[in-house]
């Protein structure tokens, strides 16, 4: 027989672990409902940022914010006669230090990895990033050259892939890089290059006519781009940006734009970017003072029927360590009676700079050169004045109601300029701030209104 004193300590052990069974159990379900809150919290804030971006698009009240994409990273046959078999620009990354001269780390992929953008499921994810942080749309740098070297198209493999797979499922365009390129990077060209002109890699050329078909070539090739449904457009008008004011391509331009018209299109919206802050965003003073002087939009303008400038967001001189500015005639309610004509010109915003990875070590311009927390703010408050000067500065002005009709834009430079420091893909410095930092402005934007 169990003596009573034998029954009290059964029992005593049993109500303890009945108590250390209850406590956890008790715990599994807490922590179960921490989760479940957590998720459901996420859930619930996503599902809420997404009815007020489609809520602003409904009522148009922002302009479109656009980024470019370098789509160099896969092999390519241009870049294999120029830098030798298999290179990409993922090459400059991986050799580069792992902090420029000042000691601040030189940013590098994360979530994405070293990716090849042939491939599908880089090119999704870029637009899954695009879609949750409140990009509008993707600017591809396109490569197209008439000289006989390696003429047509160059660098394009992803852009091809994109039709074929539908991915990224965002609105895009095209930029082309009309330009001929030199050796300013500190890297070796291939073994079967040689230079036929002094540090000259790749000359460009442009036909005065259409004798030979060669613009019609290019046409074809771009319109597969235009009649996609994700191609951005202004009022029915393909967009397609020029990086540099080339006078001998308008013959090209004219040709093209005949051609887009012959096939439906009411024409193609064209821009062209100049080395040049935004007159209304940015205060330079006296340009005389820079050793780089700044183009004019309104002389290109009136040079050539652009229909708008993009003041090309590049580092210089006179937006080192500057962030753009709403102009005081925009602010304290001063916008209704400025009289201001709104510029007919792009804004465009720099995040990040560093060319370490492209330069000598102690030769490579540290635009960025701060804590990321300066770089993030100085990008905060760029986006922030050109975001509210488009959407608030000009309120007399008749804007479309539908946003893909709108020619208000603003450029960042650049969702993946690795070698150049100019990353908004997540990284081992920034995380996703960069992309977070879209999306908060845009928010913040809309709940404050045109309130200064």
């Amino acid at each position: 027989m169990v003596s009573m004193n034998g029954k009290r300590a059964q029992n005593t052990r049993c109500i303890k672990v009945n108590l250390a069974s209850f406590t956890v159990i008790g715990i599994s379900i807490l922590l179960c409902y921490t989760y479940m809150t957590t998720i459901m919290t996420a859930s619930y804030k996503e599902k809420t940022v997404k009815l007020r971006l489609e809520k602003e698009t409904e009522n148009n009240f922002l302009p479109r914010v656009l980024v470019f994409v370098f789509p160099q990273f896969h092999s390519d046959d241009l870049n294999d006669f120029l830098w030798g078999k298999g290179f990409t620009d993922w090459d400059n990354l991986k050799k580069s230090p792992l902090k420029n001269r000042l000691g601040l780390k030189i940013p590098r992929p994360t979530e994405l990895g070293y990716y090849d953008l042939t491939e599908v499921e880089p090119r999704r994810k870029q637009g899954e990033l695009a879609k949750q942080y409140g990009i509008d749309g993707f600017v591809y740098h396109h490569y197209w050259f008439y000289d006989t070297t390696h003429p047509g198209p160059n660098i394009h493999k992803p852009l091809v892939n994109m039709l074929k797979d539908g991915h990224p499922d965002v609105p895009f365009a095209l930029h082309w890089c009309a330009s001929k390129w030199t050796n300013t990077w500190n890297g070796q060209v291939g073994p079967d290059f040689v230079f036929k002109e002094q540090g000259v890699l790749q000359k460009q050329y442009f036909p005065e006519n259409d004798n030979n078909g060669r613009i019609t070539a290019h046409y074809n090739w771009l319109r597969q781009f235009f009649k996609h449904p994700n191609y951005i457009k202004v009022n029915g008008k393909p967009l397609l940006m020029m990086y540099m004011k080339k006078p001998s391509s308008f013959p090209v331009l004219d040709i093209l734009r005949e051609l887009a018209v012959k096939d439906g299109f009411p024409g193609i919206y064209i821009t062209v970017g100049l080395t040049k802050p935004h007159d209304h965003l940015l205060d330079i003073g006296d340009h005389s003072q820079y050793k780089t002087k700044p183009q004019s939009g309104t002389a290109t303008l009136n040079r050539y029927s652009f229909d708008k400038v993009v003041s090309y967001p590049n580092p210089a001189e006179w937006n080192e360590k500057k962030s753009l500015q709403v102009p005081d005639w925009c602010i304290d309610g001063k916008a209704m009676t400025s009289g201001k004509k709104r510029l007919r010109d792009i804004a465009g915003i720099i995040s990040s700079f560093d060319n370490t990875p492209r330069r000598s070590y102690e030769e490579a311009h540290l635009w960025s050169s701060e804590l990321p927390v300066v770089v993030l703010e100085r990008f905060r408050k760029s986006l922030h004045s050109a975001i509210y000067y488009e959407a608030c500065c000009f309120p007399n002005d008749k804007t479309t109601n539908r946003k893909q009709d709108d020619d208000r834009f603003i450029l960042i430079n650049a969702m993946n300029e690795w070698a150049e420091g100019m990353a908004l893909e997540p990284s081992d410095v920034y995380g996703r701030k960069f992309l977070q930092t879209i999306l908060d402005t845009k928010l913040d934007t809309i709940a404050a209104g045109c309130n200064l």
